[in-house]
């Protein structure tokens, strides 16, 4: 039998799932509230700084929660519920105002799952995936209730024949110098006016029903004479027909539509509408109005417009919405005026496809505003975000709208984008696309789609980059899996990844939301139902991935929403009846840390909701402080109260003075009990939060005779363990050992009794959570303790019920660290200490966990283990 030593260099591996022998150095069985680190190690998670209370109640239950960064100095958190918008200042904890538009707040009529949330700038939009987009209502349009004669040349003795409604007049050209003018000057008998009013005068003489009502014949200019006519209030619609001259092309009639663009009058009245037909084919049809530049006279100009006969637009109030932040802490949510249709018709300047259709998502990419509804991509116009109509129907140009399909012979609905480098990721439940063009600049003529993978991804939680590459999830019945995609180029298919494959069925089936951080190169993943976060950590030297490590976190309550900004994390959650908003700096931070020791080291501490005390009273009669809480109390987490360095005034005698208080409450609210201790004089510096704990679960330790071989079949008994751990000195450790019984207690249910009361030693325990309650053989959480010693039910068990406390498998045992110096009353911090463990059993006999449950940080560097190996008479070849 040998003696051995092997050393774990790290604990960066994070999470596996595979069976001990599988696993690489540096992985754990379980991971709660640990960090990886590559420079500091494997840390505790950063506790969460209280920022302010959100409410309390159901009133963001089931929220849509969302984040709008403006600048550093404006951040915001922000939610969706019950047909209204609630917004705070995640710096300050302001409750910003939100000031609603026209019918605005008629549009937030969905869930959670049906709102998505984009922002650029000042301004969200807000997408509600319920809402049927519906186009403006077409024009009511009668046609040929006007007509114009236009008269291009004249030619002395000829016939000029003008028709309407049938009947026929003809004007003849009195003399050879009979000019331009004298056609339509006012001489009677002799000008085309005349001889219009008097062919009309006649037919209603006549009682000609075809020219029942007013007609009005007014010149436009020098070569137009319009005419119209009105019955019982209403235009109405009537024929014209006219020729003359020599070529019989001299005079013109024009009602509703020419030929062509030579045909058009040269002045007519303002606002008049013609369609030029050009050719048999419809696609090059489009239309022109007159603009008078002065209404004095006829002269003006023709610019192209929409059909007289169709939708302008489309209806504001039932597409995507804007909040647009106006000030801080000032917010309008609001219709947005989309731009109308001003040319074509629905053929050559159609709706955009979402029209009739439900947006699903919405993006920015090159300078456009995109929208996906069904298998579709709209577009906006470049630079022109709300525009999403051509600007011309007689010719395609770059800047015009795209809207393109996904072709796919799997149905597809499109829920999901995000723009890359390689063009645009277009995400449905069974199918993935590209939106690319070949020279990288998106336009209507060289946009193309084409299919990229066929992964299946959950359309309720939207993908996230996270720097070089995309992730998304997809859901089982059992449990969530988390795929990495990394484009290669236009036409190359992408390298997907199953990240969560080292901890296959580990991820729960429940998760809502994901985000990412690109700069802390992490993923972060939970449910409005769980406090359970899921953290996915990389990092990556430009060759290879030095670290992948999963790890989970306890949050103080149910994790309704978190989001990443810079170093800082925000989440909002839900203790008891209580929403609040908290946030933790993921860097080791020295401007947010508040403990300091002597030497002016700083830490941040290990607590959740940690905050300032609401207010510090002393009770002499009782020789207490009292502190109270600036929010509900919880009374399923572990309270503690810590005294922070005071870096205004220089004092740090009473940084780092930690208790775990007592609680109670009176008319003023919820406070910690910190007994003979008078706290009034720093009660600035007072901080209270709940505690939790740094618990990972080692795996079986096998002796390596090359890194990932195991040798799994030798004898191996350990004699210690010695664990490097750096930036505190604080570190405990539990053991399970193979027939060793745990501790518990019984007693008698009376069907009255609900407080129970036993001693100390009798029930040892690190932390609260260790304790395990059973009624009756069943397992129950409607108990919460008062302190150490004392449990309370919320009902009084049954009368002879049989009621177990007890202590699960895992032992605390002591460490040992060598002898050092330290400075009395000072914060136990230490930038390096080993930890001794001592073991002496066989390796199949225990497994081990590390435990820190302090309000001090701590990182774990590395791990040697003594002992002694046989490999039982066999060579290792």
């Amino acid at each position: 039998m040998s003696a051995v030593t092997q050393r774990i260099s790290n604990y960066l591996g994070g999470v596996s799932k595979q069976s001990d022998d599988k696993m690489l150095p540096g992985q754990v069985r379980e991971c709660y509230n640990g960090f990886p680190d590559a420079t500091y190690g494997l840390t505790k998670r950063p506790g969460f700084k209280h920022i302010v209370n959100l409410g309390t109640g159901n009133t963001f239950d089931n929220a849509k929660w969302f984040y709008i960064h403006r600048d550093d100095d404006e951040e915001y958190v922000g939610c969706i519920q019950g047909g209204g918008i609630f917004i705070w200042n995640a710096i300050t904890g302001h409750n910003c105002s939100v000031t609603y538009g026209t019918d605005a707040q008629l549009y937030l009529t969905g869930t959670k799952t049906n709102y998505k949330v984009l922002t650029v700038q000042d301004t969200t939009i807000v997408i509600n995936n319920s809402r049927t987009v519906e186009a403006k209502a077409a024009t009511n349009f009668t046609p040929n209730v006007k007509g114009s004669l236009v008269l291009s040349a004249t030619a002395a003795l000829a016939d000029y024949l003008i028709t309407i409604q049938g009947v026929t007049v003809v004007v003849a050209a009195h003399s050879t110098d009979f000019g331009f003018d004298d056609v339509l000057t006012e001489k009677t008998g002799h000008n085309i006016k005349d001889a219009v009013n008097a062919l009309i005068t006649a037919e209603q003489s006549a009682s000609n029903a075809d020219f029942n009502g007013t007609w009005t014949v007014s010149k436009s200019g020098q070569n137009s004479l319009d005419i119209t006519r009105v019955v019982s209030g209403t235009p109405t619609s009537f024929t014209l027909d006219a020729r003359g001259g020599l070529r019989n092309s001299d005079l013109i009639a024009v009602q509703d539509e020419i030929s062509s663009i030579y045909n058009l009058p040269i002045e007519s009245y303002d606002g008049h509408v013609l369609k030029i037909i050009n050719s048999d084919s419809a696609l090059d049809d489009y239309y022109v109005k007159y603009v008078r530049e002065n209404t004095n006279d006829g002269r003006g100009y023709w610019k192209e417009t929409v059909a007289p006969n169709v939708s302008t637009g489309l209806k504001d109030e039932t597409m995507p919405h804007e909040l647009v932040n106006t000030g801080t802490n000032a917010f309008t949510f609001k219709q947005v005026n989309y731009s109308a249709r001003i040319a074509g018709d629905e053929l050559t300047n159609s709706h955009p496809s979402f029209v009739g259709q439900k947006i699903t998502a919405g993006f920015f990419h090159n300078n456009r505003l995109g929208f996906l509804s069904k298998d579709n991509v709209s577009m906006s116009q470049s630079n022109d975000f709300y525009n999403f109509y051509f600007k011309t129907a007689q010719t395609i140009i770059d800047s015009d709208p795209i809207d393109i399909s996904c072709a796919s012979i799997r149905p597809t609905a499109l829920h999901s984008v995000l723009p890359t480098a390689q063009g645009i990721i277009l995400f449905s439940e069974k199918e993935q696309f590209v939106l690319f063009s070949d020279n990288g600049v998106l336009t209507p003529s060289l946009a193309t789609i084409r299919s990229l993978s066929n992964y299946e991804v959950n359309r309720d939680i939207e993908p996230v980059d996270v720097g070089s590459h995309i992730n998304f999830i997809t859901k089982t019945p059992g449990y969530s899996r988390v795929f990495s995609m990394v484009t290669r180029g236009q036409q190359e298919n992408p390298q997907v990844l199953d990240l969560s494959r080292v901890v296959k069925e580990w991820i729960s089936p429940d998760i809502e939301h994901m985000i990412s951080s690109p700069q802390n190169a992490m993923i972060a993943l939970s449910n409005q139902s769980s406090n359970v976060v899921y953290i996915f950590r990389y990092y990556f030297d430009g060759e290879q991935n030095l670290m992948e490590a999963w790890v989970s976190w306890q949050l103080p309550g149910t994790t309704q929403f978190t989001a990443i900004d810079a170093d800082n994390m925000y989440a909002v959650t839900k203790q008891g009846n209580q929403h609040t908003l908290s946030v933790a700096a993921l860097s080791q931070s020295p401007e947010q840390a508040i403990i300091v020791n002597n030497a002016g080291q700083k830490v941040n501490p290990s607590v959740d909701l940690y905050a300032t005390a609401s207010s510090v009273v002393y009770d002499s009669t009782n020789n207490l402080s009292k502190c109270y809480l600036p929010y509900n109390d919880a009374s399923n987490l572990a309270p503690v109260l810590i005294i922070k360095g005071n870096t205004s005034t220089g004092t740090f005698v009473e940084s780092g003075f930690t208790v775990t208080p007592e609680r109670a409450s009176d008319g003023t609210g919820a406070y910690f009990i910190v007994p003979n201790k008078n706290l009034t004089s720093v009660a600035s510096d007072v901080v209270v939060g709940f505690k939790y704990n740094f618990d990972v679960h080692l795996p079986t330790t096998y002796f390596r005779q090359d890194k990932p071989i195991t040798d799994f079949t030798a004898n191996l008994t350990i004699a210690r363990m010695k664990f490097s751990v750096g930036l505190s000195g604080s570190m405990n450790f539990k053991v399970k050992q193979a027939g060793r019984q745990p501790y518990r207690l019984t007693f008698t249910g009376d069907g009255s009794t609900t407080t129970y009361t036993y001693n100390k030693r009798d029930l040892n325990f690190e932390d609260r959570s260790d304790v395990k309650v059973f009624v009756n053989g069943g397992a129950t959480t409607a108990f919460s303790f008062t302190n150490d010693t004392t449990i309370v039910f919320s009902s009084a068990p049954a009368a002879n019920a049989e009621i177990v406390f007890a202590i699960d498998e895992w032992f605390s045992t002591a460490p040992v660290i060598e002898a050092n110096t330290y400075l009395a009353n000072d914060v136990p911090l230490d930038n390096e200490t080993v930890f001794t463990v001592p073991i002496h059993q066989r390796t199949e006999n225990f497994k081990l966990r590390m435990f820190n449950n302090t309000p001090f940080p701590v990182a774990v560097n590395a791990m040697m283990w003594e002992g002694n190996y046989t490999p039982r008479f066999y060579k290792r070849v």
